[in-house]
C-alpha cells in the first residue's frame, strides 16, 4: 500500500473570468483528492467513490469491437472522482496536457493517451467503468456528455506509478453546457493480499429454560431490606430481579427465597405498608399470553409471602404488566433478562 505522502503539484490552467453554470461549496465532509492525483486549478469535485477493496478492470488502451486493446484487471482500493471546470473557453486539450505534465511530476508513467473516434474508439466513453451517479443538486446537463460533433473533444489517459502499485485513468470530455468534464479512476494495489478473517460459528443466543440453568444465569443483586425500603420512598417503587420462576411459568424457583424473606422483613418493620406486586415480562411471545403470565407471577409472590411468612394478604395487591414497560432492549438476552422482573409499587 502507498504511503499517504502529501501532493503539493498543481495542475496550473488560465481560467477566464466567466459566469459559473453551476454552484458548488467546499468538498463534503470525507471526500477529497486521491493523495497522488492532483486536480486542474479551479476544478470542482462534484463526485467522489471510494470502495476499500474491488476487481476493477482498467483500459489501458483503445476499444475494438467492445473490448479494450489493453487493459489491467486489479485488485485493491478503488477511488473514483469527477472533476468540472466551469469554463467553456478551455478546451479538453488544455486539460490532457495538464493531467500528463502533473501525473509524470507525481510519478507515473503515461503507458496511453488518446484523442477522438479514431484513437479511442467508437463509444469509448460508454464503457460501464466511467459511469458515475449524479450527485443532488447538480443538473443533468453538468454530467452529460456533448452530442457527436464534440466527439473529436474526448481525451483519455492511462498510467502507472513508477514505484507505487498505482494505476490512474483520466477520461475528459465537454459536457452539455461547454465545460470540461474529468474522471478520474485510480485503483491503488495493496502490498500484501487483503482477506477477511474468520471466526468459529457463535452459538445462538437463547433464554435458559432448565431450573439449573435459569439459576446459573442469573446474576444475583442480593437487595437488602434498606435498600428496598429507601427505593420506595425516594421512587415510590422498587424492582426486585432475584425472584427466579420455572421457564413459562408461575412457580418460583427455591433459590427465590431469600429475596422473598428480605420483602417480608420490609413489610414487617413497616405495618402500615401496603404494596402493589407488579409482574413483568419479556416481550417472546404473545401480548395476552404474556399479560396474564406477569399477573400469575405476581400472586405467586403475595402467595408465598403470606405462605411463608404470614403477611397479612390484605396489605397484597397482585398486577400484570406484561412487556408493557421494558427497562432496557428486548433484542439481546442480557436485555430480556433484566425486563423479566417483579415490581413493589407503594399502594
Amino acid at each position: 500500500m502507498i504511503s499517504r505522502k502529501a501532493v503539493t503539484i498543481l495542475l496550473i490552467l488560465a481560467v477566464a473570468a466567466v459566469p459559473a453554470s453551476v454552484s458548488f461549496a467546499d468538498d463534503p465532509e470525507g471526500w477529497g483528492d486521491h493523495p497522488l492525483v492532483p486536480r486542474v486549478t479551479g476544478s470542482d469535485l462534484i463526485t467522489y467513490r471510494f470502495v476499500e477493496f474491488d476487481r476493477v478492470t482498467m483500459p489501458f488502451g483503445a476499444l475494438d469491437s467492445g473490448e479494450f486493446d489493453d487493459s489491467y484487471t486489479l485488485e485493491g482500493e478503488h477511488t473514483q472522482l469527477s472533476y468540472l471546470l466551469q469554463n467553456p473557453e478551455i478546451s479538453t486539450l488544455q486539460v490532457k496536457r495538464a493531467y500528463v505534465d502533473g501525473l509524470e511530476q507525481s510519478g507515473f508513467d503515461i503507458e496511453f493517451a488518446g484523442s477522438g473516434r479514431d484513437e479511442l474508439g467508437r463509444r469509448f466513453h460508454s464503457v460501464g467503468f466511467f459511469d458515475r451517479d449524479r450527485p443532488r443538486g447538480v443538473s443533468r446537463s453538468t454530467m452529460r456528455r456533448a452530442g457527436n460533433r464534440a466527439e473529436r473533444d474526448k481525451r483519455f489517459l492511462a498510467a502507472r506509478h513508477s514505484e507505487e502499485d498505482v494505476y490512474v485513468t483520466v477520461l475528459i470530455h465537454n459536457n452539455s453546457d461547454s465545460e470540461p468534464l474529468i474522471l478520474v479512476d485510480v485503483v491503488e494495489v495493496p502490498a500484501e493480499e487483503t482477506a477477511l478473517t474468520m471466526e468459529a460459528p457463535q452459538p445462538a443466543e437463547r433464554q435458559p429454560v432448565e431450573r439449573d440453568e435459569i439459576v446459573a444465569a442469573h446474576e444475583a443483586e442480593d437487595l437488602t431490606a434498606e435498600q428496598i425500603e429507601s427505593g420506595i420512598i425516594a421512587e415510590g417503587r422498587v424492582a426486585v430481579r432475584d425472584i427466579l420462576f420455572e421457564f413459562d411459568s408461575a412457580e418460583i424457583i427455591d433459590e427465590s427465597a431469600d429475596a422473598l424473606a428480605t420483602i417480608a422483613e420490609v413489610l414487617e418493620q413497616n405495618e402500615e405498608l401496603e404494596l402493589l406486586i407488579v409482574g413483568h415480562t419479556d416481550n417472546v411471545g404473545d401480548f395476552e399470553y404474556n399479560l396474564n403470565l406477569s399477573m400469575q407471577r405476581a400472586r405467586a409472590v403475595g402467595n408465598w409471602l403470606e405462605e411463608h411468612h404470614d403477611i397479612d394478604g390484605e396489605r397484597l395487591q397482585a398486577a400484570g404488566a406484561g412487556m408493557m414497560a421494558p427497562v432496557a432492549t428486548n433484542r439481546s438476552e442480557d436485555g430480556r433478562a433484566q425486563n423479566r422482573r417483579v415490581e413493589l409499587v407503594e399502594i
